[in-house]
């Protein structure tokens, strides 16, 4: 199985000539230009919206953009719409680097004033705000206090006392556009270096079929980097890295989508969510951490598919069926997540060779809610004949992205690649360097090649 979906993959991704290629160059591309070579790449991604036609081919280069996609037109069977992250910059013309798309906007702290219950700051924020970090820190999303008509509050309790009460938490009070924070620490929001998301998605599709998306990183969007939404179909994520949004990849009222070894961490939800009849759902060998949940289909998204996925230290489950039929789960790792490994609710799957491990007392190995909790693979496997050749430990998980470390880079990255391409010195001491370290193209992340 796992050797036949990089072939059948194969065939979706972009063909030669067939159509026009577009570059986008954050490093000296340029809004006036056409787009259609290096020497006049766009230098905004948004230019690539409404430009791109069936069968075209968009080459983003490395950097940092504060944009999105919005995907406008529609792909066909032979003529997909094809959108790579060219993170070696062989084909831009740039230095290699990460292709970087957030939804988030640095976070001046200084008009933040104490608004009076402790540790709770207030300043005026026109902008809706769908998410707050501390890149200083973690990177986790502050714990979002929704407004009382959004659900009941607890009894004399308003949302502002919900703020004071947990620290990395904000509220957005939409009628007077006000932002109210509570620290990591309670200290002055000056202290920390903060983003606030104010876009909803990285490449949005709505209604659009015949997509591919490759290699692109993207962190702190408002709800989805990847975002196949209502009537959707035939799409494809490849290689993608997405965290510190709602949903790594969000898959809702679309069909046939297919997701393939991307690394979803940190997201406020699910790494990869099927939900709304989104059926036809393949993920394979992806990457999955510190998410509520890592892979999760509901609401009738039936006939999924996941293989070789590993998703470990999940806040609640590994992998979770809900409400949907004929789910197939083959050869993934599901480690340490805390409330389950695997997690069934009114659903029919089918589960062999995956393999499993818990790390603390409370967490369980499979949580099925009509047939009983397990803390055990062999109490699972006797009630419920299910992972009859599974194997309970000695899993092999991935080392977890260093976000410290990538957000620095690519806040470093444009002037360094300018200073590059212009040929001046690299103004490293002797025996440095100012090469980027080696990215892996899409194409040896899709066969593996030169390792995660």
């Amino acid at each position: 199985m796992k050797l036949l979906v990089p072939l059948a993959l194969l065939l979706s991704l972009p063909t030669q000539g067939l159509a026009t290629t577009y570059y986008v160059r954050q490093t000296v591309g340029d809004d006036g230009g056409d787009g259609r070579t290096p020497a006049t790449a766009w230098k905004s991604i948004g230019k690539l919206s409404s430009a791109m036609q069936a069968g075209d081919t968009a080459y983003v280069g490395p950097g940092l953009y504060r944009d999105i996609i919005t995907v406008r037109n529609d792909g066909a069977p032979d003529k997909r719409l094809t959108f790579i992250a060219d993170t070696t910059g062989k084909l831009t013309g740039d230095p290699p680097g990460t292709v970087l798309i957030t939804g988030a906007e640095p976070l001046d702290g200084s008009p933040f004033v104490p608004e009076g219950h402790p540790g709770v700051f207030k300043a005026s924020s026109p902008a809706a705000v769908w998410g707050v970090v501390e890149m200083d820190q973690d990177q986790f999303r502050y714990w979002r206090i929704k407004s009382g008509k959004e659900l009941p509050l607890p009894a004399g309790m308003t949302e502002i006392d919900l703020v004071a009460k947990q620290p990395s938490s904000y509220y957005y009070d939409e009628p007077t556009r006000v932002l109210y924070l509570h620290t990591s620490d309670g200290a002055h929001p000056t202290t920390h270096t903060l983003e606030y998301a104010v876009r909803g998605s990285g490449i949005e599709l709505r209604d659009k079929h015949y997509v591919t998306i490759i290699g692109f990183t993207f962190r702190h969007v408002g709800d989805a980097a990847i975002g196949f939404y209502s009537g959707s179909s035939h799409g494809i994520a490849i290689g993608n890295t997405a965290y510190g949004s709602r949903q790594g990849i969000r898959v809702y009222g679309a069909t046939d989508i297919a997701a393939y070894r991307n690394v979803l961490f940190r997201n406020e939800n699910c790494g990869i969510y099927f939900a709304a009849q989104s059926t036809g759902g393949v993920v394979v060998d992806n990457v999955m951490y510190e998410n509520i949940k890592g892979i999760r289909w509901s609401s009738d998204s039936a006939n999924g598919t996941a293989i070789g996925n590993k998703t470990f230290d999940n806040h609640e489950m590994g992998i979770s069926i809900e409400r949907t039929a004929h789910v197939i789960l083959r050869d993934n790792a599901l480690v340490n997540n805390e409330k389950a490994q695997l997690w069934i609710l009114d659903s029919d799957y089918s589960s062999e060779g995956n393999c499993f491990a818990t790390g603390k007392p409370a967490e369980l190995l499979a949580d099925l809610q009509q047939q009983g909790l397990f803390k055990t693979l062999a109490q699972y496997q006797q009630a419920i004949h299910q992972d009859l050749t599974s194997r309970d430990g000695g899993c092999a998980l991935p080392e977890k992205v260093d976000v410290h470390r990538l957000d620095a880079e690519t806040r470093a990255y444009a002037e360094r690649a300018r200073r590059i391409l212009s040929g001046a010195p690299d103004g490293h001491p002797e025996g440095g360097t100012d090469e980027a370290p080696p990215a892996r193209s899409w194409w040896d992340t899709l066969f593996g090649w030169g390792g995660r």
